[in-house]
């Protein structure tokens, strides 16, 4: 970038038409969530003297009570309904209403939006926990793309890119590897399964050229991604070799229903609690009970076909933005773990989105967008703040020995067929 240059940052298109609905939203960021106030705004609020504040910011901030930084210095205490205590009956903001915009803290004022930092690269993105976020990300029927937008000032809290990257050309590697990934993810002339599998032989390949010395490393990673992109071209080759992957449902129930029993329902998150168990409701076929494997398979297999595919098969579109979304939100694959146990988290969480997806449609017997944004902004939310959720997802999947891409294949496929093998598990790269 030269002097003359306007500094950007990059983001998803729909990022700059975001705006906040205030009181209309129906699941408020103020309502469940553990408010951190960095050192400033500490101090702002507890020498504040506005009349109909004052008493609020005495009784209601408070000092972190774990070891914090200056950026978590403080916390606003909720209410025994999980209420932030400056939220008024229309559920607005008493200090925003009050002081101003400028005088929130930086968490609430730039949440749901994201800054990330990559090299000299600037990112900026929407959490999908917001429901009018997860409403622009995910209804887009178009596949999403990325624009440049101008720099927020007020976007000071910065997560700087994953380690490991000591070069530019590491950097410039794994932006490619990323640009590959969000290609595949948008390859819309293969199943959502099919991207996710071959999502995975790529980090499986592009993870094994990283053990070769350099310079042979980079040279087979590069070779990697040329081949994959290759590959791209021949799609109904590419989905056949694919289709030919054999699940095992078995273990994908047994899987998700741990998965699924592993989650808390905060009294305070009622959108999600409910979510859940008109999911669990959804899938229990007590009209039928299913007393064998074979009887719970078929069950969700009639399910899927009656409720679920009908909707999806023309509304992929939400699922793959759920899943770019993912990509560039969460900084894959920069993040600090390795690109395998990255790859393991983003099936978990599509695993779990759509199996609480197939148990709405199953309950409700239809699906709607409506029901599609709020299930998934619902468990984005929980996943967001259950910080030991990930770890739970590695012992889970480490018990089930679902360590490597290739295992994690039998768990992919969904329930399209009663004819499918329960028996059968996934095959070995049919691409090699």
């Amino acid at each position: 970038m030269t002097d003359t240059q306007k500094p950007t940052a990059l983001c998803p298109d729909r990022y700059p038409e975001f705006r906040c609905i205030g009181g209309q939203c129906e699941d408020s960021c103020c309502i469940g969530w553990r408010v951190h106030l960095d050192k400033t705004t500490y101090h702002y609020y507890k020498n504040n003297r506005h009349k109909a504040l004052f008493k609020l910011f005495e009784q209601s901030v408070k000092r972190s009570e774990a070891k914090s930084d200056d950026k978590h210095f403080g916390v606003i205490s909720m209410g025994e309904d999980g209420r932030c205590a400056f939220l008024d009956n229309e559920n607005l903001c008493r200090i925003q209403s009050n002081l101003g915009a400028r005088a929130l803290s930086p968490i609430c004022a730039n949440y749901p939006r994201r800054a990330n930092q990559l090299g000299e690269q600037l990112e900026y993105s929407l959490s999908l926990s917001c429901p009018e976020a997860a409403r622009l990300t995910l209804l887009d029927e178009r596949s999403m793309h990325f624009v440049q937008t101008d720099i927020d000032p007020a976007l000071t809290h910065i997560s700087a890119l994953g380690s490991g990257l000591n070069n530019d050309t590491g950097l410039m590697l794994l932006n490619d590897l990323r640009a590959l990934i969000i290609g595949i993810l948008q390859s819309r002339d293969l199943t959502i399964d099919a991207r996710l599998i071959l999502t995975g032989l790529l980090l499986e390949d592009f993870e094994a050229a990283t053990q070769a010395p350099q310079p042979a490393a980079e040279q087979q990673q590069r070779e990697t991604l040329q081949r994959y992109v290759a590959l791209l071209g021949q799609p109904a080759s590419l989905q056949n070799d694919i289709d030919q992957l054999q699940p095992n449902l078995i273990l994908k129930m047994s899987l998700v229903t741990a998965l699924l029993g592993e989650i808390p329902t905060s009294a305070h998150n009622t959108r999600f609690r409910d979510i859940l168990k008109e999911a669990a409701e959804g899938l229990s076929f007590q009209d039928q009970r299913p007393a064998t494997d074979s009887e719970r398979i078929e069950c969700h297999a009639k399910a899927y076909a009656s409720y679920y595919a009908p909707y999806f098969d023309h509304h992929a579109h939400i699922l793959e933005n759920y899943l770019v979304h993912h990509v560039f939100h969460s900084l894959f694959p920069f993040a600090r773990t390795t690109l395998i146990a990255q790859y393991r988290e983003l099936v978990c969480n599509y695993l779990v989105v759509t199996t609480l997806l197939l148990g709405q449609a199953a309950f409700r017997k239809t699906m709607t967008a409506e029901v599609a944004v709020g299930t998934i902004q619902s468990y984005t939310r929980f996943a967001g703040h259950y910080t030991h959720f990930k770890e739970t997802i590695e012992r889970l999947f480490k018990e089930q020995n679902l360590t490597s891409v290739s295992t994690l294949f039998a768990v992919l496929a969904n329930f399209r067929s009663s004819s499918t093998n329960p028996a059968l598990t996934a095959a070995d790269n049919p691409l090699t």
